[in-house]
C-alpha cells in the first residue's frame, strides 16, 4: 500500500521510520492476525512517533474502510442492562463502537494510520462477556528478569494444577504474560475474581516470590499476578503487536524452553523474518480450549478449604 510520510522517525533511538512499521506489519499479518481477528481492537496511536506522547483509541473514526467491522458494545455492566443488545439508538456515552478486523490487510491501513500497538480483550466480539482465554500479567519489579522468568513457571504450574495449560507470551515490556486458553462459558468477571483467589493462594504458596497485592508499595520485590486483565472488556497487548518502546519491541508467543533463555523483550521490529518463520505455540493451544467451568469450580473449592479471605477490591482506592 502507499504509505503517507513513510520517512517520517517514528522510533528515534533506532531510526526506524512510518514505512519500517507499516512493513513489519505487512509481513507479520500471518502471525498477527489471528490473535486479533474477530476481537475488540483497542488502538494506541503515535502520531508524531515516540518523540511525541500517543493515544489510545477505541471508537471506530468515519473514514476507516468498511472492511472494518464496526461493533457496539455497551461500557459497562449498566450499560448492558439498559441496552443489552448493544444496538444503534444508545446514547454515546453509554457506548463504544469498536473496531473489528476481519481482513489481514487492514492491519496494514491501521498502521499507516500511526497504530503502534494493537491491544484485545480476552473474549470475542461475538461475546464480549465470554473470556476464551486467560492472561495472567506477571509485573516484576524493575530490571527482575530471573525474578519473573521464575514466576511464570510457578503460575503455569498454577494453571495446570486446576485444568488449564498455558503459554508463555514474551509481552516485549518488562514481564510475561501466561495465556491460557479456555472455553468460553464463565462470564467474564465470575472468571476475574476466580483469579483474584488464585493470585491470593499463589501469594500464600510463595509469599516470598509473588503477591497479589495492587498497590506498588506493598508488593516489595515480588512479582504481581495481575488478573485485571480478566475483567470484562479489559485488554492486553496482541501477540506479535510492535511495543511502543524505544527498541521497538514486540509481544511474542514462547515454548516453555525458551523461558530460561529469552527475555521479556527480547524481540524487535527488525526480527520480522525470523518472526514469520517460527511456529506459534499460543495458536496452537488455541485448538484445544480447556474448561473454564472446571478451572472456576476447583480454584473456589481450595480457595475456599485454604481459609484465606479476599479483601474488597476497588483499583481506584487500592493505589
Amino acid at each position: 500500500m502507499e504509505v503517507s510520510n513513510a520517512d517520517r522517525v517514528v522510533f528515534p533511538e533506532i531510526s526506524r521510520t512510518k514505512g519500517d512499521v507499516v512493513r513489519y506489519v505487512e509481513k507479520m499479518a500471518v502471525r498477527l492476525f489471528p490473535h486479533v481477528e474477530g476481537r475488540l481492537l483497542s488502538i494506541k496511536r503515535y502520531p508524531k512517533g515516540l518523540a511525541a506522547p500517543g493515544f489510545f483509541q477505541k471508537n471506530v473514526p468515519a473514514h476507516y474502510p468498511a472492511s472494518v467491522e464496526r461493533v457496539s458494545v455497551p461500557r459497562s455492566r449498566e450499560a448492558t442492562r439498559r441496552h443489552p443488545k448493544g444496538k444503534a439508538g444508545e446514547t454515546p456515552s453509554d457506548v463504544t463502537v469498536y473496531p473489528v478486523i476481519r481482513d489481514p490487510s487492514d492491519l496494514a491501513f491501521l498502521a499507516n494510520q500511526n497504530a503502534i500497538e494493537l491491544h484485545v480483550p480476552t473474549s470475542r466480539a461475538s461475546s464480549p462477556m465470554r473470556p476464551d482465554r486467560i492472561v495472567l500479567d506477571l509485573d516484576p519489579p524493575a530490571g527482575e528478569v530471573l525474578r519473573v522468568k521464575r514466576a511464570a513457571v510457578l503460575v503455569h504450574d498454577a494453571v495446570r494444577r486446576f485444568g488449564l495449560d498455558g503459554v508463555p507470551v514474551a509481552t516485549g515490556s518488562k514481564g510475561f504474560h501466561v495465556v491460557c486458553p479456555i472455553e468460553p462459558n464463565v462470564d467474564g468477571d465470575v472468571l476475574a475474581t476466580t483469579l483474584q483467589k488464585l493470585g491470593a493462594l499463589l501469594e500464600a504458596e510463595h509469599p516470598d516470590e509473588l503477591t497479589n497485592a495492587f498497590r506498588i508499595a506493598e508488593r516489595q520485590r515480588r512479582v504481581f499476578v495481575d488478573w485485571l486483565r480478566n475483567r470484562a472488556l479489559a485488554t492486553v497487548i496482541a501477540p506479535f503487536s510492535l511495543r511502543a518502546r524505544p527498541r521497538a519491541s514486540v509481544a511474542v508467543p514462547l515454548s516453555w524452553t525458551e523461558v530460561d533463555g529469552v527475555g521479556p523483550d527480547a524481540f524487535t521490529l527488525d526480527d520480522v523474518d525470523a518472526l514469520v518463520a517460527r511456529e506459534d505455540p499460543l495458536l496452537e493451544a488455541m485448538k484445544a480450549p480447556r474448561d473454564a467451568r472446571h478451572f472456576v469450580e476447583a480454584v473456589d473449592a481450595a480457595f475456599a478449604a485454604s481459609g484465606l479471605v479476599l479483601a474488597p477490591f476497588d483499583r481506584f482506592r487500592s493505589r
